[in-house]
């Protein structure tokens, strides 16, 4: 794990991952990615309003590199803009073995093939495998977590001193850059400064380390998030919009927290109990079937480490670089658990779940047994079996390769335009709408009807009621709900000179349309309307 190859290997995996599925065709790309990156280009936030959706609000920042390329040198070139997006996954992997070969040297021993089962095991789980080259940047999200992680493994054991602050600061700071480019890796700074007090049995240069991480997250948050921040917040009165309303009361939408939650747990015993509920292929996620064992191993395998370092108090010597093991995933599950349940935003819990096996087996091992390498070896090897053997893993959508790497061609609209999105996932039109720059996009869906007699909504409806100019309505076939919308608002429309727009997304790998008759009409409001 020290070649200098290792790096490059583990880059070209990543890469070679991500082109052999092809196209990244998910929802969020088709409801948001691209959209955002765009309007981040040509400052459209206070222009349009909210194309695609909800998260038209969310920080662009993570979507820019991808847009960028994809529509720039590399937008003739889709199978080496795939490769480049995999090689997040390549790096994440690297920086897996480096914490692995780091625990292993903490733990005072040489680097075993059980440290490569190890990776193995963190390496193949659903949620991190199944975004490999994806642009629903959980896997760059993950890479800034694990590198804090690397960065705070040697604080549990550094005397008191500048070092300590200098680096504490910086491991927080790479947390809280994750958390300002992406909410969903917020719970990850509290669990790694919590994780370090734990294994320096809160001792004060403990407090001091994580109060440290703490103070480094908040100005990662804030280097990543501030600016974006500041714009939400003028724009909005609410500088997460529109996120935890329920403490900035932003006037454009009600009094709620705004957090997606469909996959909550149902009960106290899910919620107890929620990793087994992922044993056997579930839609617990929804609609994307998986089965993963990973996660209720590594409760078991926790439990089990409790219980025998328990049993043989005294008879072991303490390892801090395992309790911040068990502490940062304990506490990162729980935080997660209570803030999102999203089990695509568990990657760097996920990925660490083979190190956490190898880490219970090892006291385990010492705990009851002489023969403590023949338990680990044992115990490693079939883990490895079980968890490989019934994974399932699910695909959040992919499509064959065009001649470019965004294959859309959308039809033209008329300078001085109003387009309304009517349904998601359609907001990844917009950029490749001609003159696109000379109209104003706003959108009809759930997300109005949420709000609807708050600011937002009576800013789309007025939009849309007093514009004078032409308009046109981005929509498919199943957009009869936001239809009724429009129609509430304009009674007597129609559409016509409606145009298919020709996009290679729409599709699976294997060819079959999934474009519902994705087209742009005309809106003909007849007199009186």
């Amino acid at each position: 794990m020290r070649s200098r190859a290792l790096l490059p290997a583990l880059l070209a995996l990543g890469a070679g991952i991500s082109i052999s599925r092809g196209q990244d065709a998910a929802w969020d790309l088709k409801n948001y990615h691209l959209y955002n990156a765009w309007a981040f280009l040509h400052a459209r936030l206070g222009t349009d309003l909210a194309p695609a959706s909800m998260q038209s609000f969310f920080n662009p920042l993570l979507d820019l590199p991808y847009f960028w390329l994809g529509t720039g040198p590399l937008a003739s070139a889709p199978r080496i803009l795939a490769g480049f997006q995999g090689l997040w996954y390549g790096a994440l992997v690297y920086a897996l073995c480096r914490i692995t070969l780091r625990f292993a040297t903490q733990s005072g021993r040489m680097a075993h093939w059980t440290d490569v089962v190890a990776i193995v095991i963190g390496a193949t789980g659903t949620m991190t495998l199944s975004q490999a080259g994806m642009s629903t940047n959980e896997v760059p999200l993950s890479l800034l977590v694990l590198a804090g992680y690397f960065i705070a493994m040697p604080l549990v054991a550094m005397p008191e001193g500048a070092k300590l602050a200098a680096r504490a600061m910086t491991a927080g700071l790479v947390c809280g850059l994750a958390a300002g480019l992406k909410p969903t890796a917020v719970v990850y700074a509290p669990a790694l400064g919590g994780a370090v007090w734990i294994a320096t049995g809160f001792s004060r240069t403990g407090t001091r380390a994580a109060a440290l991480i703490g103070l480094g997250s908040v100005a990662g948050f804030l280097a990543s998030y501030a600016a974006w921040g500041y714009a939400l917040w003028t724009l909005t009165g609410n500088p997460i919009f529109p996120m935890f309303n329920q403490v900035f009361h932003s006037p454009w939408m009600p009094v709620t927290s705004g957090t997606d939650r469909q996959f909550m747990p149902r009960s106290l015993t899910q919620a107890v109990l929620y990793p087994f509920w992922w044993l056997e292929k579930n839609t617990t996620q929804g609609g994307n079937a998986f089965a993963d064992a990973r996660y209720a191993l590594a409760m078991i395998a926790l439990v089990a480490a409790g219980l025998a370092a328990a049993i043989a108090r005294g008879r072991l010597a303490p390892s801090p670089a395992r309790r911040m093991l068990f502490a940062f995933l304990a506490i990162g599950y729980g935080l997660w658990l209570a803030l999102y349940s999203i089990l695509r935003y568990a990657v760097p819990i996920e990925i660490l779940t083979g190190l956490a096996f190898l880490a219970s087996a090892e006291l385990v091992g010492a705990a009851f047994s002489a023969e403590r390498r023949r338990i680990v070896s044992l115990a490693m090897a079939s883990m490895l079996v079980v968890v490989l053997a019934t994974t399932r893993y699910t695909d959040w959508g992919h499509a064959p390769f065009g001649r470019t790497a965004f294959p859309v061609q959308a039809p033209v609209v008329v300078p001085g335009s109003l387009v309304v999105i009517l349904s998601a996932p359609n907001g990844y039109v917009v950029p490749f709408v001609r003159n696109a720059e000379a109209a104003r996009f706003v959108s009809l869906t759930w997300f109005n009807a949420n709000g609807a007699g708050y600011g937002f909504s009576d800013r789309v409806n007025d939009a849309i009621v007093k514009h004078a100019g032409p308009m046109y309505a981005v929509l498919r076939d199943t957009s009869e709900p936001e239809q009724a919308m429009l129609r509430a608002l304009l009674p007597r429309y129609r559409f016509t000179s409606c145009a298919r727009i020709a996009s290679g997304i729409e599709q699976t790998r294997r060819r079959r349309d999934l474009s519902d008759n994705l087209r742009l009409c005309e809106i003909q409001r007849e007199r009186g309307a």
